[in-house]
């Protein structure tokens, strides 16, 4: 099915009422995320307008659209920090509040605050816990420290965050989130603001995440080479879900291609590693 020929997002989306015709995933799989019918409106302009799809289990997906395109109020929703005006997500069956302990979450770079004294090991013993770890028993750092090799960041788990590199920022809270076991990850633009190696040691990392058969994940991001190596569905969203399916469907569209100057310009800010 990857051999599928490209759709033309500007072509087929007048053709079809606004929504790219591709391959969903099968109706009858296993569901980890459910978004049914979800709009969300801030007065009277709707940041959202009916947004409908479900990730099964092993699949990764990649969300993408121009900035503005409404992806991080889907992501406050589908965590739970944002009600919907209407419509529902499900995490296996449940809503946000209670499901979102099935949900590991690794935020953009920017998100963290690097003046926080803090460890990688603290880092990802706080997630595992729940609360931040005064002492850190045994058995979490078992389980932290895995977590960490896993990600290729064992050998920083006791430097400081304030320290490390974008890449290695990213490695130890892809481990962060990882240590708990979840059901459905979510990366928030990974590689913004990190520098080229970076970003291609996170790529491959994503890679390897992406052919799990347990772990179902959302990548939103602008990075195409991100998105031809990891995704096996794409959904492009502008304010509405614009296209939805294989990459192999999507993958010559100018709109996908014209949104990789966003994650370009991040990588270029004087900030990143």
């Amino acid at each position: 099915m990857r051999d599928a020929p490209p759709v033309s997002i500007s072509a087929s989306s007048r053709q079809y009422g606004g929504v790219t015709p591709g391959t969903p995933p099968p109706a009858d799989a296993p569901r980890v995320l459910e978004v049914r019918e979800v709009t969300v409106r801030f007065g009277t302009k709707a940041v959202l307008e009916d947004i409908s799809f479900h990730v099964p289990v092993g699949e990764f997906l990649c969300l993408c659209g121009p900035n503005g395109a409404g992806k991080s109020t889907l992501l406050k929703v589908m965590l739970g920090l944002l009600k919907p005006s209407s419509g529902a997500v499900l995490i296996r069956g449940e809503d946000p509040e209670r499901g979102r302990r099935r949900i590991g979450y690794v935020p953009q770079r920017k998100a963290f605050d690097r003046d926080f004294p803090a460890t990688p090991l603290e880092v990802v013993v706080a997630n595992l816990r729940g609360t931040w770890p005064m002492r850190i028993r045994d058995d979490e750092r078992t389980l932290a420290m895995a977590a960490l090799t896993r990600t290729g960041a064992a050998k920083l788990h006791q430097a400081q965050m304030r320290d490390l590199s974008g890449g290695e920022t990213q490695r130890v809270f892809l481990a962060r989130a990882l240590v708990t076991r979840p059901e459905v990850l979510i990366l928030d633009e990974p590689t913004a603001g990190v520098d080229v190696g970076g970003r291609a040691a996170i790529i491959d990392l994503m890679a390897e995440l992406s052919a799990s058969e347990s772990i179902a994940a959302i990548l939103v991001t602008h990075n195409l080479q991100a998105i031809a190596r990891c995704a096996e569905r794409v959904i492009y969203l502008d304010r509405r879900v614009r296209a939805w399916g294989l990459w192999s469907e999507l993958s010559r569209s100018p709109e996908l291609r014209a949104i990789q100057g966003g994650d370009q310009a991040e990588a270029a800010r004087p900030d990143a590693d």
